[in-house]
């Protein structure tokens, strides 16, 4: 009986350890959130997706948000460090037209944070996906620079 007592016991302590030491949930977020410095909070998302499947489109998200012109938006996200996959931001406008985003294709380099002056008025579609379509975690925030 003790050994079953002491075998549960330390399934248990291994179960919790990996939990406790994930970053993908409130842990990623109080990371992330950490990151504002003196800017002022707007919103923020949890973003997790699988890894595209073979002749699948790209997993993405997408969330709408009203920015107003005259304001700066301080905009970044903070992958998980367990995932491969780092996030990528992009940014459209009503129009559906890109305004901006973290991946600068011809230089294969990231941007880890976006300071969008915002000239006009109306809703944002702010998409996130993972690089080469990678399964990954994250939080993408978003803020008004002071």
């Amino acid at each position: 009986m003790k050994k079953y007592f002491l075998l549960f016991s330390l399934i248990f302590l291994v179960l919790s350890a990996n939990k406790s030491f994930s970053q993908c949930g409130d842990a990623l977020l109080n990371i992330c959130h950490g990151r504002l410095e003196n800017a002022r909070f707007i919103k923020s998302w949890p973003i997790q997706l699988p890894e595209r499947a073979r002749g699948e489109t790209l997993p993405q998200v997408s969330f709408k948000l009203p920015l107003t012109s005259g304001n700066t938006y301080k905009i970044f996200a903070c992958d998980a460090t367990e995932y491969e996959g780092k996030v990528i931001i992009s940014i459209r406008n009503q129009k559906d037209d890109l305004v901006v985003t973290s991946y600068m294709v011809e230089q294969n380099r990231h941007i880890p944070v976006i300071m969008f002056p915002v000239l006009m008025s109306g809703i944002y579609t702010f998409s996130f996906y993972f690089e080469d379509g990678k399964e990954g975690c994250a939080v993408g925030v978003v803020s008004i620079a002071d």
